[in-house]
């Protein structure tokens, strides 16, 4: 680990207080400041995380668009955010943050600005339905066909960067369009070193939030649109 670097994780949450205390736990000791980001949670997520205090600090970002907030969630994790390096994973327990440290020593000897952490081809021991493999596949080709540039998974939700490049990334959609947003606009920038780095996806902790088809058909249409608008 490069040892003068601090490092912020941020966790978007909605309704994940049965287990946000694990996911938060799983969190090596190395990392400074854990960001849990609570977006319209209605439980005790809220409560549960700022209990535990010290490096975890506690965000309400209730902005939703037709009921989503995912983005902003992750937005306003990542404004707040101190240190060197930041992290985004789930709530849910889905990403390995017991890899941070072996991500960052990539990132850093590679001379990277960004990493999009890559579940594909999946590894031992990660399921995920072969739906959701296929719909993310057709929505690499699409990325590729009209952006020109490979990307193996356009929708993973974890990925680590250096504080520097932030606000070139640009980020403003506020649902789920915010994954292949941060990547596409990582990827693009030539002022951004961005790589793909190979992950296994743990179980989910909790019920998804997401309709996959609808959340599917809204990436492919954003893509497109995207491409021909001038906006980022």
């Amino acid at each position: 680990m490069y040892k003068k670097l601090t490092i912020t994780l941020c966790l978007p949450c909605r309704n994940e207080g049965e287990h946000i205390k694990d996911v938060i736990a799983r969190g090596p000791k190395y990392i400074d400041e854990i960001i849990v980001i609570s977006n319209k949670s209605t439980d005790k997520t809220v409560q549960i995380a700022k209990k535990i205090g010290g490096r975890v600090k506690v965000i309400e970002d209730n902005r939703t668009i037709d009921g989503i907030g995912y983005g902003f969630a992750h937005m306003s994790g990542i404004a707040a955010a101190k240190g060197d390096i930041i992290v985004g994973a789930d709530g849910d327990a889905t990403y390995p943050v017991e890899d941070i440290e072996r991500i960052i020593n990539y990132l850093m000897k590679n001379n990277l600005d960004f990493i999009s952490c890559n579940r594909y081809p999946l590894t031992d021991g990660t399921k995920i339905p072969l739906k959701l493999q296929l719909g993310v596949n057709l929505l690499n080709w699409e990325i590729r066909l009209l952006y020109g540039f490979k990307i193996k998974d356009a929708l993973s939700g974890m990925w680590v960067f250096k504080k520097v490049v932030r606000d070139k990334l640009q980020l403003t959609m506020g649902e789920w369009n915010l994954s292949p947003q941060i990547k596409i606009n990582a990827a693009k920038n030539s002022d951004i070193k961005f790589e793909e780095y190979s992950i296994a996806q743990h179980q989910r902790l909790g019920d998804t939030k997401q309709n996959y088809f609808k959340t599917g058909l809204s990436h492919a249409k954003w893509i497109f649109i995207n491409r021909f608008s001038d906006k980022p």
